[in-house]
């Protein structure tokens, strides 16, 4: 019995170590469960890009890579449809969501795509729905999220 306790020891303290390597900024993961990417971003990853594509265009793409992730859900897209001669250059609107491994905690990140000169700019914002800190795992789906759009679906 005695082998047992420290196995099981041993296994709560990496599980605990495992959690707090993952928390990127102390200040803010334990008090925030909100992250954003916008032009005014504090961390220089979460910038708001502007893709060369038309926003139904970085949809698409944005939809193809979301269905090729094994925790990512599409919840719903919308378009703002005020150009009806030119359904290329709509606002687009995501609602995607996004569940955690060990917990399944489920976070919603919703994203825009705005049509501006030379393409479109992607904002969007990643909120869970449980807890007062989110260990750093909004701002983390957000990078994930540009990276996914980086890679070629």
């Amino acid at each position: 019995m005695h082998i047992l306790g420290l196995i099981a020891l041993a296994v709560t303290a990496l599980w605990i170590a495992g959690i707090l390597w993952r928390v990127d900024d102390w200040k803010r993961d334990w008090s925030e469960n909100h992250a954003s990417i916008s032009s005014t971003a504090t961390d220089a990853e979460l910038l708001s890009p502007v893709f060369s594509e038309s926003p139904l265009q970085v949809s698409e793409r944005l939809t193809r890579w979301v269905k090729t992730q094994p925790r990512w859900a599409i919840a719903s897209t919308e378009h703002d449809d005020d150009n009806a001669h030119d359904n290329d250059n709509d606002i687009v609107t995501l609602h995607l969501t996004r569940t955690t491994l060990l917990f399944r905690f489920t976070d919603d990140i919703h994203v825009r795509l705005e049509p501006v000169a030379g393409g479109t700019r992607l904002t969007a914002e990643s909120q869970s729905r449980l807890g007062k800190g989110d260990l750093g795992q909004n701002p983390r789906n957000l990078k994930e999220l540009l990276a996914g759009l980086g890679e070629k679906v």
